[in-house]
C-alpha cells in the first residue's frame, strides 16, 4: 500500500484519474488494503465525519475522494462523492481537482484521507468554489504525513486556498483533524 501511497502521492491528480480510467485495478487493490488496513485502527476519520453529519442533515456534503462511498451510505444528507473510480452510480468518476459541479452547491467539503497528489491546491481550491460563503471544509489526514514539522505547510495551503482555520488543529491516535470555513 506504501508504494501507491507514493505513487498516488507524487503524481498530478490529471494523471493519476487517466492512468485509473484505463484500468482502474489499481484503485480497486487500493480500497481492499485500505479497507483491511483500518480494521486495526481504533478510530476511522470518516467514521468521525458520519457522526458529526448525523447531527446535521441539512447539509450538503461534497466527500472529496470518497473511495467507496462509505459516507454516503450512512448519512441522511445530500453528497456529492467524488473519486477516480464510480464504485456505484452514486459515485461522480472525476478528477476532483476540476468537478464541473456549479458554484456554491455546498456546505461542507469532506477529505477523508485524501488529499493525496502533487495538485493538493487544486483540490482545495475546487473545495473553495463549490462552498457557499461560511462553507466549511473538514479534513482528516495521517499524522505521520502532516508532523509537526511539516503541519504548517498544510495548513499554509489551506489558508491560501481561502479558508480560515476554525481552532487548532487536532490530533487524535493517527491522524489529524483541520476544520476552516469559507470567509
Amino acid at each position: 500500500m506504501s508504494s501507491m501511497n507514493a505513487r498516488f502521492n507524487h503524481a498530478r491528480s490529471s494523471t493519476t484519474h487517466t492512468r485509473l480510467q484505463n484500468d482502474p485495478s489499481e484503485w480497486y487493490l487500493y480500497h481492499t488494503l485500505y479497507r483491511e488496513a483500518r480494521e486495526a485502527w481504533p478510530e476511522v476519520p470518516y467514521e468521525v465525519f458520519i457522526e458529526w453529519l448525523k447531527a446535521r442533515p441539512h447539509l450538503v456534503v461534497g466527500d472529496f475522494g470518497c473511495g467507496e462511498a462509505l459516507l454516503t451510505a450512512s448519512v441522511p444528507n445530500m453528497v456529492y462523492s467524488f473519486d477516480h473510480v464510480a464504485i456505484n452510480d452514486g459515485v461522480i468518476a472525476v478528477d476532483m481537482a476540476q468537478t464541473g459541479l456549479p458554484d456554491g452547491i455546498l456546505d461542507v467539503a469532506i477529505f477523508s484521507l485524501s488529499l493525496m497528489g502533487a495538485n493538493v491546491e487544486d483540490y482545495l481550491l475546487e473545495a473553495y468554489r463549490l462552498l457557499r460563503l461560511d462553507g466549511r471544509i473538514r479534513i482528516a489526514e495521517p499524522a505521520g504525513h502532516w508532523r509537526h514539522d511539516r503541519q504548517h505547510v498544510l495548513l499554509r495551503i489551506i489558508r491560501n486556498a481561502g479558508f480560515e482555520l476554525i481552532g487548532a488543529v487536532a490530533e487524535r491516535g493517527s491522524f489529524i483533524y483541520v476544520d476552516a470555513l469559507k470567509s
